[in-house]
């Protein structure tokens, strides 16, 4: 049925049946670990491109003062507009089972068109009554809200509305509400004039027809259609024009993926290190197996043919194995990273491609692995082939050997010495495995500090414990005298934002970005500047911006001048310095702030306690919200900055969480790794165990000569992964730097984390080398003596 050739390759996957397990398994789990990567990746991608990009997300927003009918028409009319929808969106204040939370309220003139900012219902009544909420479906769970339910909301000083909250829809263009810990909520106009608020709708949101215009050609587009309202005698307020295409958070989700992408395929090549171990030991015990081969008439390339259709068929068992695993582990993964873009998964599955691309690799990994032994060994030639020892050779291990020599150590321990550097090569793949492992381990490691001092430094400049905005702007001593008399605050610092646009060369407005007014000698508030100066009191008009608006606007240098649209007003100011912050913001002087309003107002209080833990501190808010509201200054929300603190934390760990697993991962690879290198070790010392037994030596001693072999295999692995884990270190900090925000690098892992490495590879030692020790002690003493 088969040719002489195929069936030897049949009988040498059951000879190795124990190590080719091995690499299966290996090669199996690295591709699960690659595999449900890619899986996800390529399911978020089609979800992206299927949902988001598919329900004709908003290109930009126009808020003006005033909307009718026929100027709607006009925009929809224009050659560049593909689609033009008007809507109102205002802040209000819920309250869920004796809990404030803040609420977005979005009221639309038509709830179902189709190609713009698609809505869908996902159950009850769509489009909401008159009277009645739809809440998005990302809001309710953290909110405690449910369909057929009701909600409490109050806008500004109005008393507060009870609401039925009639259906559930979802809005896949906003981030997810339990992310930013908003309730969004879908209302008609009616609904607003209930609540006291402003029904008119202000806000013109338009889809361009070029779908690949940048976002500078929109922001023309958008600026033209400001021009056409303005010469109708309307006036636009602000204009904001996101990233083309692209979901709040999608930069961030593309950049943590194709770091964990990378990650897999370093899993893959550390499995790669199995498979050229295995097809190299069985050509060294079967290179007379090849001379006679060619002295019959095989060619070299038969020969390559038959070994690299070996590597060939443990991939296929190891894509087996591997496939339908990633494809189960990536599906729950899949659905938490568009849970956290405000998709869902469901109804769509993993394109095809991604699961041919995994069968390809699966399958080329391993013949590509073994393609430089194999040929190595096809181009011996005959007489060099018949001549060679067998498996059984030394390889040089004799030089080495003869040169360890250390005081009070047994012949035997020395002989496990010995024995680790007998096969060099083989020996360096399985340190490489492990110390790849261990680099990640230590470097995942070293990220987690990192990533805990960077928000700690991020949070090092608020001196305070509670942040109250209020719901008016009102004036800062008065408010500050209310605060201060509350039982448990120890001080109190009032505060103003407002929004401001910078007023680009071209006349065109940047993206709005918050103006915060503090004093800049607060005590509240600790500077933190990496480039220029803080503000000082003699200062008028000056900024300091954050490294996040900074990025957006790459003109704003310290020594900079810029003109900014304030209110409407239109003012000149200088850049003195940038502020580490992850957020869009500026910051100026209170007193320059209250020149510009003409009053000392405040629209938020800063608060240190003389409480420290959270219940207390809860219970500061609660009197604090209770004495403002007496003042007639009520307070819209309120949050404490240590839960703040943690909540930024957690989800800046998610990512690290990952590198752990990846790591942990190759560790085991790296375990399978060395087990089948002593396996490989205790097969080519069969005779040399043999004489062993002959002269005496009990089961005891062999088993502690494979083990200790093993040790000290993974101790060097250890001893090699400390120096790899210091570029491993660097690269995952600039990494996450580029996705998230800058963290310091710590170049050396801490005395903990390496103390644990090596405890768990002395662990991983051990289990990976009982079993060939265990089998070294099973051979009897005639049969390893006769072993060819």
């Amino acid at each position: 049925m088969f040719s002489p050739r195929w069936r030897k390759m049949l009988r040498d996957v059951w000879l190795h049946k124990s190590r080719s397990l091995l690499v299966v398994l290996a090669v199996a789990t690295g591709m699960i670990g690659s595999g449900a990567l890619l899986d996800a990746w390529a399911l978020v991608q089609r979800v992206t491109d299927e949902t988001y990009r598919g329900s004709h997300p908003v290109s930009a927003t126009l808020r003006v003062d005033a909307i009718d009918a026929a100027l709607l028409t006009q925009i929809r009319a224009l050659p560049t507009v593909a689609a033009a929808r008007v809507r109102r969106a205002l802040s209000a204040t819920a309250l869920v089972n004796g809990t404030e939370l803040n609420v977005e309220l979005f009221a639309l003139q038509d709830f179902g068109a189709r190609d713009i900012a698609r809505l869908e219902s996902e159950r009850g009544v769509w489009p909401p009554r008159d009277g009645e909420i739809s809440i998005e479906k990302s809001s309710l769970e953290f909110s405690g809200t449910r369909l057929g339910g009701s909600i409490d909301l109050h806008f500004d000083k109005q008393p507060p509305q009870t609401l039925p909250i009639s259906g559930i829809a979802h809005d896949v263009s906003l981030p997810p509400g339990w992310m930013d810990h908003v309730v969004y909520g879908f209302v008609t106009p009616a609904t607003l004039a209930m609540l006291g608020a402003p029904a008119s709708l202000n806000e013109i949101q338009i889809v361009v027809r070029d779908t690949t215009a940048d976002r500078d050609t929109v922001r023309q587009i958008a600026y033209a259609i400001k021009a056409l309202i303005e010469r109708g005698g309307k006036h636009v307020v602000n204009i904001d024009v996101p990233v083309p295409g692209q979901h709040a958070h999608a930069a961030q989700m593309n950049s943590l993926m194709l770091t964990q992408g990378a990650f897999g395929l370093l899993t893959l090549l550390v499995c790669s290190f199995l498979v050229v171990n295995l097809i190299a030991a069985m050509l060294a015990g079967q290179t007379r197996e090849i001379g006679v081969m060619k002295s019959l008439g095989a060619s070299a390339q038969q020969i390559a043919t038959m070994y690299l259709g070996f590597a060939l068929l443990l991939g296929l068992f190891a894509s087996a194995i591997a496939l339908p695993i990633a494809l189960a582990i990536a599906r729950p993964y899949a659905a938490l990273k568009a849970d956290m873009l405000n998709f869902s998964v469901a109804g769509f599955a993993v394109p095809w491609w991604a699961i041919a691309l995994q069968l390809g690799v699966g399958c080329l990994l391993p013949v590509l692995a073994a393609a430089i032994p194999v040929m190595r060994a096809c181009r011996l030639p005959v007489s060099a082939a018949l001549r060679d020892a067998g498996i059984c050779g030394d390889a040089g291990s004799a030089f080495v050997r003869r040169r360890i020599s250390i005081p009070g150590i047994s012949r035997p321990l020395l002989l496990s010495l010995g024995n680790a550097f007998r096969r060099r090569q083989r020996m360096l793949l399985t340190l490489l495995a492990l110390a790849a492992g261990g680099a990640v381990f230590l470097g995942a490691d070293d990220l987690r500090h990192s990533v805990r001092e960077a928000v700690d430094e991020l949070f090092s400049s608020e001196r305070y414990d509670i942040v109250l905005r209020l719901r008016d702007a009102c004036p800062a001593a008065r408010s500050e005298v209310a605060a201060a008399v509350v039982p448990g605050v120890e001080r109190v610092q009032a505060i103003a934002s407002t929004k401001a646009s910078i007023e680009h060369a071209d006349g065109m407005l940047g993206n709005a970005f918050r103006l915060v007014a503090l004093p800049p000698a607060s005590p509240m508030f600790v500077d933190r500047v990496q480039q220029g100066r803080w503000l000082s009191a003699a200062d008028r008009n000056a900024l300091v911006v954050s490294r996040a608006l900074l990025k957006d606007e790459p003109t704003l240098v310290p020594g900079a001048q810029v003109r900014l649209m304030i209110d409407g007003t239109a003012t000149e100011w200088h850049i003195v310095g940038v502020q580490p912050d992850i957020q869009a913001l500026a910051y100026v002087s209170l007193a320059t702030f209250n020149d510009l309003h003409a009053s000392a107002q405040g629209a938020a209080l800063l608060v240190t306690t003389q409480e420290r833990g959270s219940s207390a501190q809860l219970d500061v808010v609660a009197r604090l919200r209770s004495e403002l509201e007496h003042a007639g200054m009520p307070v819209a929300n309120s949050w404490i900055v240590s839960e703040s603190r943690r909540a930024v934390e957690d989800h800046l760990l998610m990512v690290v969480q990952f590198l752990g697993v990846m790591g942990w991962v190759m560790i085991v690879i790296g375990g399978m790794g060395l087990a089948s290198t002593m396996s490989l070790a205790v097969l080519e010392r069969t005779r040399e165990i043999g004489v062993l037994r002959a002269i005496g030596a009990r089961h005891r001693a062999i088993m502690a000569m494979v083990l200790i072999e093993g040790l000290v295999i993974g101790v060097l692995g250890w001893a090699v992964s400390i120096p790899l884990s210091i570029p491993m270190s660097a690269l995952l900090a600039d990494g996450f730097g580029r996705v998230m925000f800058s963290v310091p690098t710590h170049y050396l892992p801490s005395a903990a984390a390496a103390s644990t490495w090596l405890l768990l590879v002395v662990a991983v030692a051990l289990i990976a080398c009982a079993w060939p020790a265990l089998r070294a002690t099973r051979v009897p003493a005639a049969r390893a003596l006769s072993y060819e």
